[in-house]
């Protein structure tokens, strides 16, 4: 589990809290970044459970080869064999779709990323709620090259928000996207939030108050989702048998600031 972003840290704040209050494990971390290079000690670790975010191929070879019980909080789709704790992706897309409908805006758009599965399901859920309420929802989603460019994407990206009809509510799939779609309102003048209101969410707080103007965003519930996975795999670990099912924790709210 990646130690560089807010919700993977409360990941392991919410492992840290199942540990402390039901059982006595030695617990081994590597800091690193997300779908980052498997640690090097792994092949050589003689371990009894690991709680991985299995991001890419790399990482789920790396885990299926130590043959101890697993539990995967990524919603990237892979290590299929095993359960999987993560984001309810319709409870993030309906509570943004209310908050953005609850400021009396009529016009949506959904900004995703093409490297991250759980992007196009939060959009897609997004979309759903929208439509229930009688809306339609553009989508921008860019590529894994626009990510190695970031200046075809700003262009892109400006583009999109130029033509979108205004007062016009944009979901951002997570903060980072959020920050990224005010920086290029602001490039290119467009008023926020009076023409374009923006909701991220993971809601991290340092990044969220970086933003100009503070970018509001959906609060999901990581430390549920890691005492849930530590939970799972303590039952793994003393022999139970655990279905490889997906559960998907809600979230909490909306952080309201003034994006």
């Amino acid at each position: 589990v990646e130690t560089s972003n807010h919700y993977s840290r409360e990941l392991l704040h919410g492992i840290r809290d199942y540990v402390r209050q039901n059982c006595d494990w030695a617990l081994h971390l590597t800091e690193q970044g997300r779908g980052g290079a498997p640690p090097t000690w792994l092949s050589r670790w003689r371990g009894h459970g690991i709680i991985a975010r299995i991001e890419n191929k790399r990482i789920e070879r790396a885990v299926v080869s130590v043959g101890v019980p697993v539990v995967n909080l990524s919603a990237s789709g892979l290590g299929g064999a095993y359960p999987v704790v993560i984001s309810s992706s319709e409870g993030v897309g309906r509570l943004a779709g209310e908050h953005l409908v609850e400021c009396g805006l009529q016009h949506f758009g959904f900004c995703g990323e093409g490297r991250f599965r759980w992007a196009s399901e939060h959009g897609n859920h997004f979309a759903t709620y929208l439509k229930g309420q009688g809306f339609s929802c553009s989508t921008y989603q860019s590529g894994e090259e626009d990510f190695e460019d970031w200046e075809r994407e700003k262009r892109d990206l400006a583009h999109w928000l130029t033509a979108l009809p205004k007062p016009v509510g944009v979901m951002a799939c997570y903060d980072i996207r959020g920050q990224q779609i005010l920086d290029v309102c602001r490039e290119i003048g467009i008023r926020v939030p009076d023409e374009v209101a923006v909701i991220g969410q993971h809601n991290d707080e340092l990044l969220c108050n970086l933003c100009d103007p503070p970018l509001s965003s959906v609060i999901p519930n990581p430390r549920r989702s890691g005492f849930e996975a530590a939970s799972l795999l303590e039952r793994m670990m003393k022999g139970d048998s655990v279905s490889p099912s997906i559960h998907r924790i809600p979230p909490t709210g909306v952080a309201t600031r003034h994006s």
